[in-house]
């Protein structure tokens, strides 16, 4: 049998019948080389070798495989990298190249990544992510140029399309770590679709016992969606009534597993019945004290927020339309549209009594309303500027409010920009409507409302706006 040595790429062959020294990998197969042409192109081999005794003959390494070691003796000899690079160990070349200091090989590398990506479709996500947790499971630092066009190739389809077994913990860390700081759109996942996967990926390192178990704990991302867009808040799934004993048997090993990947859920933003019924009897995942503060905040809310009464509207907003999309939550809309569109809650409001109701400009863009709408009685168009028509009230980043006209000629209030708070007052009472800039509140805005009103945003990209109660 010919061993790496015998078969190693066709223009060094010649050259290599004069080497004066070898290098082993951590299979044991030898590499023919020279001395100078390896101090000569590679900085770390300089640093190895010079000032050694020419009679050392061997260096080995036992971080990489000698498959992986030939790639690096191509590159240094031909400035090339051949058929031998393939997909399969494509990370551990990464981590060569960056161990042997040679950044135009690892450049080489990524370029035969992206003519992988385009030559290739099927099961891309996946693919990607194993060699992310190949990645990071060779190199200490998540700092590389590699395991960003990595990431960016799995940002395109849900979280929940990744095999658990293609994500080792370091690389699913790296992904929400990602999510957090840029405010990425992941994979268009809910916070609860995060802490189901986090919680599955972590059981089904565990065995397929407890993978089923907890399988049978969480309800699926469509139930949990309709129980947000649900009036009623109506619970339809069944519980394992063994939840809390079951539990205590994996408790310790899931513990381990998730404490750190569970700081990036935001845990305010899932449906309090799943806290209640779900979170809580799995003692241990989340602590004590962060389920005590998000209790607080729920009764500090009571009256107003979505979840603590039913007399008060649903502030999440509801996918009307082509240019405006949910982003990440029901309470967090954007706009993927050069082109003004708008959206407005699922449910809205009536009655009497004053609603109010916050704002955020989390992302700015050329022109942002905030307001109200109808759409009793109504024919809406949702790919439109809302202030045009004669079912919508809105306030502009420019200062002027709009109802039913084409133009902004009614200045208003201040205006506002990115990172401010705006504040819907709604008096259903006197049917009017008024608002506040970081809680400086400027008169009447609007009269003579009709008696069922939306809250409501018009945006045109990048634009994004989160509702919250006031």
């Amino acid at each position: 049998m010919q061993s790496n040595s015998d078969i190693q790429v066709e223009p060094l062959k010649n050259i290599l019948l004069f080497s004066d020294i070898k290098i082993k990998g951590n299979d044991g197969e030898e590499l023919s080389a020279h001395r100078n042409i390896l101090m000569a192109r590679s900085g770390l081999f300089s640093i190895l070798l010079n000032g050694t005794n020419e009679a050392t003959q061997d260096l080995i390494f036992p971080e990489f495989s000698s498959d992986t070691l030939l790639i690096i003796l191509e590159y240094l000899y031909t400035e090339k990298v051949a058929e031998r690079l393939t997909i399969e160990i494509i990370a551990e070349a990464f981590h060569c190249a960056d161990f042997f200091l040679i950044e135009q090989l690892k450049l080489q590398i990524i370029e035969f990544f992206k003519n992988y990506l385009q030559n290739n479709s099927e099961n891309i996500i996946n693919i990607s992510a194993k060699i992310l947790s190949q990645l990071l499971e060779y190199m200490e630092s998540f700092d590389n140029e590699f395991a960003s066009i990595l990431y960016d190739s799995i940002n395109s389809e849900p979280l929940k399309t990744i095999e658990y077994c293609n994500l080792n913990a370091r690389a699913l860390e790296y992904i929400l770590s990602k999510i957090e700081k840029e405010e990425t759109d992941v994979l268009s996942t809910s916070e609860y679709d995060i802490f189901r996967y986090i919680t599955l990926w972590a059981a089904n390192d565990i065995s397929e016992e407890a993978l089923s178990f907890y399988n049978s704990c969480l309800p699926s991302s469509e139930i949990v969606k309709n129980l947000n867009t649900t009036y009623l808040q109506e619970w339809k799934f069944n519980i394992p009534l063994n939840i809390q004993e079951s539990h205590s048997n994996y408790q310790s090993m899931m513990m381990t597993k998730t404490s750190s990947l569970f700081n990036y859920v935001n845990l305010e933003q899932i449906h309090p019945l799943i806290i209640s019924n779900i979170i809580e009897p799995l003692s241990g995942l989340i602590s004590s004290n962060k389920l005590s503060d998000i209790r607080r905040r729920y009764a500090s809310l009571a009256g107003k927020y979505i979840y603590m009464s039913r007399e008060v509207p649903s502030l999440q907003w509801s996918t009307c339309g082509y240019n405006m999309c949910l982003y990440r939550s029901p309470f967090v809309v954007t706009s993927n549209s050069l082109s003004q569109g708008w959206v407005r809650t699922v449910v809205p409001v009536s009655g009497r009594g004053l609603v109010e109701w916050d704002i955020v400009v989390e992302k700015m863009c050329r022109q942002f309303w905030v307001g109200i709408c109808t759409v009793k009685g109504f024919d809406v168009d949702y790919d439109s500027w809302l202030g045009k028509h004669e079912y919508g009230w809105v306030f502009g980043s420019n200062g002027f409010i709009c109802h039913n006209t084409s133009n902004s000629i009614d200045r208003y209030g201040q205006n506002f920009n990115e990172k401010d708070k705006i504040t819907v007052h709604l008096d259903m009472d006197e049917r009017t409507c008024s608002f506040s800039v970081n809680e400086r509140r400027y008169p009447v805005a609007f009269h003579n409302l009709p008696n069922e009103i939306y809250p409501a945003v018009s945006l045109c990209a990048p634009g994004k706006a989160k509702i919250e109660p006031h």
